[in-house]
């Protein structure tokens, strides 16, 4: 490991010894401390603080976060507190018709401060920074103070909200300034602070008061055990694909094909390319799967993140649940993946971007402010205008080609493994720079595809927006707009 590496990194070194022993960097080693500690210390808002006032609960989610991020970024963790302190004295300043614009913007701006100072000194080891914790922060406060600009009526923004009001509007969230204590306890919560997700206030407030409520009503919440277990032993398998396939499968032979005397560039063919990038990607995917599936369960394990019983009575634990694997995996379309991935940072785009302004512009605010959010790499940006016009092509093509297909079942199988297959090529086209992270190897790699995908979306995008309409369906029936494309929202993150 480089001394420019050691040095570089602000967090501790007390488990230097255990780095040096296992074979992986000093970051990843106290993030992964961090988190066995935080599933650990989580189980404690489940017994022997269960029915504690909200103020010591609110304490105890503060303290545990306040150490947890100087041990895993040292000096850097003040950013932890000084983001949520200058959005609270805004909050507390600014007319409240102006909060959430406000709000994002010295957000978003102090956020991309870091961004380019992570771009400027970041390293070829160096994988964790306090811009991830920022990342997340950033979403909390934003959405905070959008509910409060938003002030009365307002629709629960979790992605996997289930809970009703009886007259079938989602219930109205808070609109009242949290005290301090509420407030950056609620920004600096342990459970989600090292990756997320992004927890929402209303989520946050009854997690914190909810056991109390219950009590007086003799209510009680099933145990997270299973769920807990079934998140842990996911994030572990994800870690051990992780580890096992990351050598054999690296980034660094992409990021060879900018040289190109190199044998990647001179010999693979396209297809081959395309079948080793896939590979990549879903090892660099793993480690996502790993960290959300593990913060999952640490807020389950807290008892944050319980949504109601299934229709066979089992409990569901899946308010906080970021990423759907298997629904990602096996998506079928560009938008369903999209929508399986990411899934809070999707109702918080949606809250902040989408529903936000003139329609005609919402995908572009979308992937915009996405875009800036993840940082100023140019990869990034071309995995974003890939993902936008991949997403208006998919919908004009499954307009025009989804109803041929179906007639009869087998037309409709085709129709399926056709589009299975072709999601999985365009995701693992347009993410391919979203890993490499430099324009250079990007291009290279989109050129030795013959920027094909992009020609042939940029193609789709010509085709009519023709509506049509079987003989079972109208235009207020959902299966009309199912074909149509014109179900739900966008989402990307």
């Amino acid at each position: 490991m480089s001394m420019t590496y050691y040095d570089y990194y602000d967090g501790s070194k007390i488990f230097q010894f255990l780095s040096s022993r296992i074979g992986l960097p000093i970051d990843l080693v106290n993030f992964l401390i961090a988190q066995i500690a935080a599933l650990c210390l989580a189980r404690l808002f489940r017994k022997p603080l269960r029915f504690a006032s909200p103020e010591f609960r609110h304490s105890v989610c503060l303290v545990i976060g306040l150490i947890m991020g100087y041990f895993c970024f040292g000096k850097q963790s003040i950013h932890l507190t000084g983001l949520p302190m200058m959005s609270y004295t805004l909050i507390k300043n600014i007319p409240r018709h102006l909060t959430g614009n406000v709000i994002l913007a010295t957000s978003i701006l102090y956020l991309s401060c870091l961004h380019l100072h992570r771009q400027i000194y970041h390293t070829a080891d160096y994988t964790l920074d306090i811009t991830g914790p920022l990342m997340v922060i950033t979403q909390r406060v934003t959405s905070l103070a959008y509910t409060l600009q938003d002030s009365v009526d307002k629709k629960e923004i979790n992605y996997n909200s289930t809970s009703q009001s009886p007259n079938g509007s989602y219930k109205v969230i808070y609109e009242q300034i949290p005290s301090p204590l509420e407030y950056f306890a609620y920004t600096l919560a342990f459970q989600t602070l090292m990756c997320g997700p992004v927890v929402f206030y209303s989520d946050y407030i009854k997690f914190i008061e909810g056991a109390r409520t219950d009590q007086d009503k003799q209510a009680t919440e099933p145990s997270p055990r299973l769920a807990v277990i079934y998140k842990v032993a996911g994030s572990l398998a994800a870690a051990l694909l992780y580890l096992t396939l990351a050598n054999k499968y690296s980034l660094s032979v992409l990021e060879e094909l900018n040289d190109p005397t190199s044998e990647v560039s001179r010999s693979w063919s396209a297809l081959y390319l395309l079948w080793y990038a896939h590979l990549c990607v879903l090892v660099v995917r793993c480690k996502y799967y790993h960290a959300w599936l593990l913060s999952e369960a640490i807020c389950n394990n807290s008892g944050m993140g319980f949504n109601g019983y299934d229709t066979d009575g089992k409990p569901k634990w899946d308010k906080m649940t970021n990423i759907d694997v298997i629904g990602f995996e096996f998506a079928q379309n560009f938008r369903a993946a999209l929508t399986s991935w990411n899934k809070n940072t999707n109702a918080w785009l949606r809250n902040v971007a989408y529903e936000r302004g003139g329609a005609a512009w919402r995908t572009a605010r979308v992937y915009a402010l996405s875009a800036v959010w993840h940082g100023f790499y140019p990869g990034y940006y071309l995995t974003f205008f890939a993902g936008g016009i991949f997403t208006i092509a998919a919908r004009k093509v499954r307009c025009v080609a989804r109803p041929l297909f179906l007639d009869s079942r087998p037309k409709k199988m085709f129709y399926d493994l056709l589009t299975f297959i072709t999601t999985r090529v365009a995701m693992t086209y347009a993410t391919v720079p979203f890993v490499l992270l430099h324009l250079g190897p990007s291009l290279a790699f989109y050129g030795k595809m013959y920027y094909s995908l992009h020609f042939i979306a940029l193609g789709a995008l010509l085709l009519p927006s023709k509506r049509i309409r079987s003989a079972n369906s109208t235009p207020t029936d959902p299966k009309f707009k199912e074909v149509n494309g014109e179900s739900g929202t966008l989402k990307i993150s």
